[in-house]
């Protein structure tokens, strides 16, 4: 299957990630594949991400990011991203 920012890989280790409810839901079509991409995307950036395990956290730095450069940019280009967005709010927030 193809991702954009990733390239293509097999669809097997994009369901690597997903519990056994996730991969039944791929297999009955309830997860198109084309979301099982952006599913596996995402989980690349948190996992490179200084911050993405701190899940409202990363989260409240990385809606930031217009969803066309979610899209075309790597994971980790978005993780870069998404740490800045961070350290940004971090160093406004200490300025006070």
């Amino acid at each position: 299957m193809y991702i954009k920012g990733i390239g293509v890989i097999k669809k097997e280790k994009a369901m690597s990630i997903l519990t056994d409810e996730g991969k039944h839901a791929v297999k009955s079509g309830d997860i198109t594949t084309g979301e099982l991409g952006e599913i596996y995307k995402l989980e690349m950036v948190k996992r490179l991400s200084k911050i993405g395990r701190n899940g409202s956290t990363f989260s409240s730095c990385y809606k930031w990011i217009p969803d066309e450069l979610k899209d075309e940019l790597s994971p980790e280009n978005l993780a870069k991203l998404t740490d800045c967005f961070y350290n940004c709010y971090s160093a406004g927030k200490n300025q006070k």
